[in-house]
């Protein structure tokens, strides 16, 4: 469960960020595309690979991009001198079949394919399971909040989680409800046809031992899965602000040579919290 949830946060990063990359003439103010692959890969100690190859969306629409070259890569995955080749799944997701290879902490691992002539490359480290992760508090009382809102509310204070980090890593704290049907803190009666407020919130990656959650950012009452990642620069670069807008397009943050996209590997530990009326 834990990883399904932070791949609902990278694939909203990475479609903010490579959905529509284009390269702009200076000269002339055209637009020209060039075909790059982007690049989803995930690691995760002690689990099978599955990674996604995709298109930058290009602006124009009259070239021929046949959306099966991406089923057709040679997709390898290196850890030292072994070398293990995925499998296509079609829609260009590739998974690890039974030929030995594991997601080990601590080792190295490398991608590698050819694609459009050149080769795409990107490596990273699996790192270790967050250490000791702890919280101050496991349930906590919200009032339900109505409006206009009537009378003061009390909130309870923040709740604080702590964890090991003698290295200053990077860490990225996910915060999912985790009831089937849940009922919301905010009175909703008056969204009319708005949709509902997200169960997912995130506190940006940081490399820190600590982070406190206000009460304020829950939506929803019922039992939170607090889920604190041990992530790699790379995929802390993805949280940060690029700054860009339509005057000023910059690259997007990635380690992938000859492509976009990121090869990362992450590793978790998990806490729950409740939040009652």
């Amino acid at each position: 469960m834990e990883k399904y949830t932070l791949m609902q946060y990278r694939r909203l990063a990475l479609a903010l960020l490579f959905g529509m990359i284009f390269q702009a003439c200076e000269d002339s103010g055209a637009v020209t595309f060039n075909d790059e692959p982007v690049v989803e890969g995930y690691l995760y100690a002690d689990n099978p690979v599955e990674l996604k190859i995709s298109r930058k969306s290009p602006f124009a629409t009259d070239l021929n991009l046949d959306p099966k070259d991406l089923d057709a890569l040679g997709i390898n995955i290196r850890n030292g001198s072994q070398s293990y080749r995925l499998v296509p799944q079609g829609d260009g997701v590739y998974r690890s079949s039974n030929d030995g290879l594991q997601i080990e902490v601590g080792q190295s691992y490398q991608l590698e394919f050819e694609f459009k002539g050149k080769t795409v490359s990107a490596e990273t480290v699996v790192l270790s399971k967050p250490e000791g992760f702890t919280q101050d508090a496991t349930s906590i009382k919200i009032p339900q909040i109505s409006f206009p809102p009537s009378g003061s509310l009390n909130f309870p204070d923040p709740v604080k989680f702590s964890w090991s980090n003698p290295d200053l890593s990077y860490y990225l704290l996910v915060v999912e409800n985790t009831e089937t049907d849940p009922d919301p803190i905010f009175d909703i009666s008056n969204f009319g046809g708005r949709e509902l407020p997200s169960r997912l919130f995130r506190v940006e990656p940081r490399q820190n031992n600590a982070s406190e959650i206000n009460s304020r950012q829950f939506q929803y009452y019922g039992k939170h899965r607090i889920i604190l990642y041990h992530i790699n620069p790379e995929y802390a670069l993805l949280y940060q602000d690029s700054g860009d807008n339509s005057q000023n397009l910059k690259s997007p943050p990635t380690n992938v040579k000859n492509g976009l996209g990121i090869f990362t590997a992450i590793s978790s530990d998990t806490l729950y919290l409740n939040v009652t009326q």
